[in-house]
């Protein structure tokens, strides 16, 4: 390792051991580890961090989508389909956590999981606010179905539209190849979710919750708005690719009619309910993680998976898919996969009998990268959003630590099904 990769890891490394005491604002860790990196020129060209590190359709779809969701939520929309999803399940607080993680799961196979969490999560704390049950359970059960559900298509998930492209699949190859398995991961996981928050889930609201909460529609012609413009950014986003947009400006394309169709007298007020921490510290991380790719410390952790197979090519899969999963928890899966994809590419080149045929290898990546995110809070963009959704409109916290014990457990579970599934089946 160069003098440039150790100094930009041990920073990497203090900022994580900051951001799990919680002694200081993760915001503030962020914006600090990012700015040491550039201070002690870890970046040969700092114009680079703008132009290549920070991915700001992340960013402008986040400011996007956060703008929508504040002016919705003022109609009294989620709190109306929370009501409609809680009579459903007739008052059953384990039916209706199935209900959400499902919905969330297939929204997220064909949405981008920050915009699934930032419609449904408000539907979610909307009934644990009618009811007073623990929302914690329902959050943690939606983020890591928010991730798994990412994971099965081509769409769904950053790094398998890089992968996608690079190794020319298509959408039902991931349906078709991972979609088995992550079903799998999926009914797995919530069992024991629902194991470990039984008591919370075995409880029954009293029907007179259902028939006495009231009209929550605030205003008739904005909840009325607030549903068609729901449904057209969903289409919007299901249809992006052949439409040409990219996911940014749809977010603050239908920000901007919301604000003037609802909000236009109020909009520094809405704009002041953004999450501006969350996004700022978004840019911080997209920098620290910026940094490790500029002094190829990334590449120097490809080269090593590489090294470590030894030319088994069920060992290289066992490798991709278990690195990959523990590095997406701490790193940024986008870079990460990047990296990767040349590795992965290159296998061939220098063995071609053994890795003829590099498909496996690709589910393998896909894998790892996109379950990795649930080690962590900050393991993937869904997570940081529900946390910071959770603390702003319920006044509760998960702690980096909290997250992470049930996190690591999910992790596991993912990783070793996966790696069944590689072994025995492709």
């Amino acid at each position: 390792m160069t003098p440039e990769m150790i100094l930009s890891f041990t920073i990497f490394l203090i900022a994580y051991a900051f951001l799990a005491t919680e002694k200081v604002h993760r915001t503030l860790i962020a914006l600090f580890g990012a700015v040491f990196m550039v201070f002690l020129g870890i970046f040969h060209d700092p114009t680079s961090i703008y132009s290549e590190y920070i991915d700001f359709n992340t960013i402008f779809l986040l400011i996007g989508m956060m703008t929508f969701v504040n002016v919705i939520k003022k109609s009294g929309l989620f709190e109306f389909l929370g009501l409609e999803a809680l009579k459903l399940s007739k008052g059953n607080m384990l039916k209706l956590y199935i209900y959400f993680v499902i919905i969330v799961a297939l929204t997220s196979a064909v949405l981008d999981n920050v915009t699934t969490i930032l419609v449904m999560l408000p539907i979610t704390l909307a009934v644990a606010d009618t009811t007073g049950i623990d929302p914690i359970p329902f959050v943690l059960g939606e983020i890591f179905a928010s991730n798994i559900g990412g994971a099965a298509t081509l769409i769904g998930d950053p790094p398998n539209i890089m992968i996608g492209s690079a190794a020319k699949l298509h959408f039902s190859d991931f349906v078709l190849n991972l979609g088995p398995v992550l079903l799998f991961i999926f009914v797995s996981v919530n069992l024991f979710l629902i194991l470990v928050f039984k008591k919370t889930l075995v409880k029954k609201v009293d029907n007179s919750l259902l028939t006495q909460s009231g009209n929550p529609i605030t205003n008739k012609r904005h909840f009325y708005i607030s549903i068609v413009l729901l449904f057209i950014t969903v289409v919007l986003f299901v249809f992006q690719e052949s439409l040409g947009f990219e996911s940014s400006f749809i977010a603050l394309m239908i920000a901007s009619v919301s604000m003037l169709s609802m909000r236009a007298k109020e909009v520094e007020k809405t704009l002041e309910e953004v999450e501006w921490s969350t996004i700022l510290f978004f840019v911080g991380l997209f920098i620290m993680v910026g940094a490790l790719e500029e002094t190829g410390f990334l590449e120097y952790l490809a080269g090593h998976i590489l090294a470590l197979s030894h030319g088994s090519y069920q060992l290289a899969k066992v490798f991709v898919v278990n690195i990959s999963g523990f590095a997406s928890a701490f790193i940024d899966n986008i870079p990460y996969t990047a990296t990767m994809i040349p590795v992965i590419e290159s296998m061939q080149k220098l063995n071609p009998n053994v890795f003829g045929n590099l498909e496996p290898m690709w589910w393998s990546l896909s894998l790892g990268a996109c379950l990795g995110g649930n080690g962590t809070a900050i393991g993937a963009s869904a997570n940081v959003i529900g946390l910071a959704l959770l603390k702003r409109y319920y006044g509760k916290e998960i702690s980096f630590i909290q997250f992470f014990k049930y996190g690591i457990i999910v992790l596991l579970i993912s990783l070793a099904i996966s790696t069944i599934f590689l072994l025995f089946f492709l």
